[in-house]
């Protein structure tokens, strides 16, 4: 019963419009209340919650995304993008999926990467005669590819609350990532062969032109490979790896002269607070763990699955269904704070890798992103292409893209080797 009113209360206040930190905290302070604890415990879990070393890798990374993507990065990723892309059937379409691939493995976010590649290449594509549903259903949804693609800030959260390799989650979203780029990639190829979107050029790019755009990009290239190769090498962690990654992109965009001081004291700015955003999400979210906690809730989803689901595929599949539904109603921090402890020592009982099992749920929460009504990827994807539009306007794009990362997800589920086989082959950090 009482997790019943749990729900309710947590969905009523959801649904009011109220931030999620504040739902998380109210739920677990009223049910604290009720339990009789000492609501000092509130204090100490908050604190608890955030007091990991690891957890400074956020701030970092974040402010090494917007560094970048203020800095002038975005666009050198774009224009090395299109020289592949400039001769194909909807090749700026494309180049918009490759450039947020690119922008992803340096930024670690979803949203920041939707807004700097959107910022970018929206007018472009307006000018080649993509209409606007299109372009919001590629830009949003391709923008979970940060999600997927190493650094992300989510398997951040996944590995330091699931106590796993942070180094291996990365490694393993490097193939999950390249497979939904060219699924992506070739479905934008396919509609706007279907539709008409976009101009092509039959101008070939003289070597020089080539050596210029490859020239301009080769050290924004080159983080991603920082990045992995300090932590894989034993050099660095994740968190100095993140500080690896603020440094270089500062440097980066003080050679090209793009970052002035009121821009820097903007991107700082605007760091702090995405950042304080996550942490209080976290922190809020142990509390509400520990109401869950000595509530049995765990204890009690355990044994259903463990009496109910006949096989790991099907406990897979069923918390796939759960995560997509939660997903869509509220934001990803909070879930993996929140159901990572329940559902992860399940995953271990049914012998499953728990790298895959990782991977399962950033696919699903990549799928979440872009679903409604709360599809933040979506949303951030639809408002870049006309701060009017909703996302209904989306329609009917949005379904094609979402039958695409469902696919995805069962991918993941049904070969597992997919997001074990490079961790496994390169032995963990």
């Amino acid at each position: 019963m009482l997790a019943i009113s749990m729900l309710i209360l947590f969905f009523v206040l959801l649904f009011l419009g109220m931030p999620i930190a504040f739902v998380i905290g109210i739920v677990g302070l009223t049910m604290l209340i009720i339990a009789d604890v000492p609501l000092e415990i509130i204090i100490q879990r908050s604190f608890a919650g955030v007091n990991n070393f690891s957890y400074l890798a956020l701030p970092l990374f974040v402010l090494a995304g917007n560094i970048m993507g203020k800095g002038g990065l975005t666009r050198r990723l774009m224009a090395f993008a299109n020289v592949f892309t400039r001769k194909l059937t909807g090749g700026t379409g494309i180049t918009t999926v490759l450039t947020t691939a690119l922008f992803s493995s340096v930024s670690g976010s979803t949203v920041a990467t939707t807004y700097a590649v959107g910022s970018v290449l929206v007018p472009r594509l307006k000018e080649e005669k993509y209409s606007n549903s299109f372009i919001a259903s590629i830009i949003g949804p391709a923008g979970v590819l940060g999600l997927i693609i190493p650094p992300s800030i989510t398997m951040v959260i996944l590995g330091i609350t699931a106590n796993i390799s942070i180094g291996d989650l990365f490694i393993a979203g490097i193939l999950p990532g390249l497979i939904l780029t060219v699924a992506l990639s070739t479905y934008v190829w396919y509609m706007s062969k279907r539709a008409g979107f976009g101009n092509r050029t039959e101008d070939k790019i003289t070597s020089k032109e080539f050596w210029k755009v490859t020239r301009q990009a080769f050290f924004p290239l080159l983080t991603p490979i920082f990045i992995l190769g300090s932590i894989f090498s034993g050099y660095a962690t994740a968190t100095e790896a993140a500080v690896v990654a603020v440094v270089y992109g500062f440097i980066l965009t003080l050679i090209y002269k793009e970052l002035s001081f009121n821009k820097l004291k903007t991107i700082l700015a605007d760091s702090a607070v995405t950042s304080a955003v996550i942490l209080m999400i976290i922190s809020m979210a142990n509390v509400f763990t520990y109401v869950l906690t000595i509530n049995h809730i765990p204890e009690a989803v355990s044994g259903f699955f463990l009496d109910f689901a006949e096989s790991p595929l099907i406990f897979l599949v069923v918390v796939s269904v759960i995560l997509l539904f939660l997903g869509m109603l509220t934001e990803v921090t909070s879930l993996i704070v929140l159901l990572t402890p329940i559902f992860m020592p399940i995953a271990v009982e049914f012998g499953l890798d728990p790298i895959h099992f990782g991977m399962v749920m950033i696919i699903n929460f990549a799928l979440a992103n872009v679903t409604p009504p709360v599809g933040l990827s979506l949303i951030a994807g639809a408002s870049v292409t006309d701060r009017k539009m909703g996302i209904e306007d989306t329609l009917p794009y949005i379904l094609h893209v979402l039958f695409i990362i469902a696919v995805m997800v069962l991918l993941i589920i049904f070969v597992p080797s997919i997001s074990t086989f490079l961790p496994n082959l390169l032995g963990g950090e």
